[in-house]
């Protein structure tokens, strides 16, 4: 059989074999690979911030997890960027020196391309994924599959960590992270936990709820992705903000943690109003990952009271119109609801309920769509 034979077999054997396990069959996990559950350790106290006193339960992490995944992805062919954009000088620097590393390994270089080809998906799905493993080299998984956001990466990435672990030996990550440590570091500094504990306590504040979890919220820098892009994870009692470059998109992370279920207890009276947005917007690049209804709507949602609460902590005047502009640009962008959502949110701040009690009557004061 031909390599390129070979490749079409594996792709569909292994599509396959996830198709099988996501169907809600009996005996399903003997499909599956058997992952002995353990807890996450951090070893490298020098990688991690932890905050005191009332951000006793905030961290910055230098995740070495996130860190190999995403050098994988970038030698494999992730070149992803925001238009106008030039990369992180990190990323750009840890590139290069990648390439470097692996010029006289070209043919374990093309497999890795051909894998991560063969199992095209978005970034934050693999860091998802990353975030399932023990959390240095050698890596192997850890954390059960229930607790992935995307279960089915279970199985598309059975054989990853055996490759992220050649990976690493044959990039010597060991030496590239030893190098840029301190670029990390740098960037853990941008999330300090004293900050991030007083951007939750104000977010529980403006909603007038009382807090129900009890994550430790932890805060990964990943300049190896591209700008203005983060994704939140949960795993163990950890939270994880996984942001990429100017993103510090913790506290829009966060929402979902709860705002998606409101939406979901909340949305269905006034569904076909909302669909009417959702039917002008879905077709959007923005929308692309939202193409479910209810998904659809707690993303707008969440997008409306984010850069609400951002308004209502900034000390310079100017915030307020550089937000709005960006609300503006969102809305026309494909999130048609979100402009009327972030308006509705000031009859909210008016009132004196909890936003769960008031969110139906905030969509049932939703103006019909008008294109």
């Amino acid at each position: 059989m031909t390599n390129s034979g070979r490749h079409s077999m594996d792709k569909v054997i292994k599509t396959l074999v996830v198709f099988l396990c996501v169907l809600p069959v009996a005996g399903c996990n003997l499909l599956g690979p058997r992952v002995t559950v353990e807890p996450v350790i951090f070893d490298h106290p020098d990688e991690v911030i932890k905050g005191t006193g009332d951000a006793e339960g905030y961290r910055a992490l230098a995740d070495r997890r996130v860190f190999t995944v995403m050098a994988f992805l970038n030698a494999a062919g992730y070149d992803q960027e925001v238009p106008n954009m030039q990369m992180h000088p990190v990323r750009v620097k840890v590139r290069k020196i990648i390439s470097e590393n692996l010029s006289n390994q070209p043919e374990k270089l093309q497999a890795w391309r051909q894998y991560y080809k063969d199992n095209l998906m978005g970034a934050w799905q693999y860091t998802n994924w990353a975030l399932s493993l023990s959390e240095d080299y050698p890596f192997r998984r850890i954390r059960p599959d229930k607790e992935l956001t995307y279960a089915w990466t279970s199985w598309m990435l059975t054989d990853f960590p055996n490759i992220l672990n050649d990976f690493w030996i044959t990039a010597r990550l060991d030496q590239v992270w030893a190098e840029y440590r301190d670029d990390y570091y740098a960037e853990l500094k941008r999330c300090d936990p004293n900050e991030t504990a007083r951007g939750i306590t104000f977010v529980w504040q403006y909603m007038r709820m009382q807090r129900k979890d009890n994550y430790i919220i932890i805060r990964v820098p990943n300049p190896l992705e591209r700008y203005a892009t983060a994704n939140g994870n949960r795993f163990e009692h950890y939270f994880y903000s996984v942001e990429g470059p100017g993103s510090g998109g913790y506290i829009h992370e966060y929402l979902h943690t709860f705002i998606n279920d409101l939406v979901k207890a909340n949305y269905a009276s006034q569904k076909s109003k909302l669909r009417k947005y959702f039917n002008a917007g879905k077709d959007a690049a923005i929308s692309s990952s939202y193409q479910e209804l209810v998904n659809w709507v707690s993303e707008c949602l969440v997008h409306a009271i984010s850069h609400r609460i951002t308004v209502r902590r900034a000390t310079n005047p100017s915030i307020k119109q550089q937000v709005e502009e960006n609300v503006d640009k969102l809305t026309k962008g494909g999130y048609t609801v979100l402009k009327p959502l972030y308006i509705l949110l000031s009859d909210f701040e008016k009132s004196d309920m909890p936003f769960d009690q008031y969110l139906p009557i905030m969509l049932e004061k939703l103006p019909e769509y008008s294109p």
